[in-house]
């Protein structure tokens, strides 16, 4: 089983579940545990790369949040996950019984930190069906072998000899796939792979870029599904600018219109996006996490 967490808070934490791998604006952490692997993301910088936070809780299936500090900082993350519908495992260094009351969030538990890998391996994995998707993060090239790109599966499995469409619309082959440094023939919902490429050269992949079976272009509007945390105290109006972050996407975004719980979104830059995409906004006020949203159409 493969099992994707989120890590937002604490780098000590996310070494303790897996040895540090590719590295950007999200560090990646492989553990793997007899026939399971964990992989942990971690935002390399909260304060210059806040977007990594809302990106990595979006691709994850359970966020491990560490109580170590009580700060505004872990009061973001509450909200946070008070608008996903994830696992939360929260460490049991202080005491947030008072805070967890004032906030709502449907799935969680507190661990000890020497527990929190046994919580996580205790939980069911993704199950995606459904068509393959793979959202990249990465991509380089590799002297013999070509164009690779690593990414995860969130949904389907992707399988050797595998035609995909890219983002930019291209058809490209799957050449071969690694997880964990193993060549492997297929791999499901939840894997962190490295697919070497045909048909596409790896300057042309950017990080937010998405490989699936049907065709999936980038598109700079949409209209969503919104719902915002009361906390935040935010009324989302026409005219309204904020970040729109979906999986390893990011790109400042205007309400161009709002009528009840249904907005139409202008995007600055074109990004990979499908219906049923769950995404969230930011602002730059705390708690800057506020709204999450589901794509009901796009291109509109």
């Amino acid at each position: 089983m493969n099992y994707v967490v989120a890590i937002p808070l604490d780098r000590k934490l996310a070494e303790f579940i897996g040895k540090g791998g590719a590295e950007g604006s999200i560090d990646f952490y492989n553990r793997k545990v007899g026939n399971d692997v964990v992989v942990g993301l971690a935002p390399s910088s909260i304060e210059d790369k806040f977007y990594a936070v809302p990106e990595t809780m979006l691709i994850c299936d359970q966020v491990l949040i560490s109580t170590s500090n009580i700060d505004k900082l872990l009061g973001e993350m509450l909200v946070a996950c008070s608008l996903l519908d994830k696992h939360v495992i929260f460490t049991d260094e202080n005491d947030i019984s008072g805070l967890l009351s004032g906030i709502k969030i449907a799935d969680y538990e507190i661990s000890p930190r020497e527990e929190v890998l046994q919580k996580i391996l205790a939980q069911k994995a993704m199950d995606r069906p459904g068509e393959v998707r793979i959202d990249l993060d990465h991509a380089f090239p590799v002297k013999g072998i070509g164009s690779v790109a690593l990414g995860v599966v969130t949904r389907g499995t992707v399988k050797v000899h595998d035609e995909l469409y890219h983002s930019s619309g291209r058809l490209v082959g799957v050449k071969s796939i690694q997880s964990q440094d193993v060549d492997v023939e297929l791999a499901g919902v939840g894997t962190r792979v490295g697919l070497a490429l045909k048909g596409l050269e790896h300057s042309e992949i950017e990080k937010g870029d998405i490989l699936t079976k049907s065709k999936a272009g980038r598109v700079g509007s949409l209209r969503a599904q919104i719902h915002a945390s009361q906390l935040a105290k935010e009324q989302i109006l026409a005219g309204s600018k904020y970040s729109l972050v979906s999986n390893f996407s990011c790109v400042n975004a205007t309400i161009e219109n709002a009528s009840g719980s249904e907005i139409a979104i202008k995007l600055e830059k074109a990004i990979p996006l499908v219906v049923g995409d769950e995404f969230l906004l930011m602002r730059e006020k705390a708690p800057r996490i506020f709204a999450k949203g589901k794509v009901l159409a796009v291109g509109i």
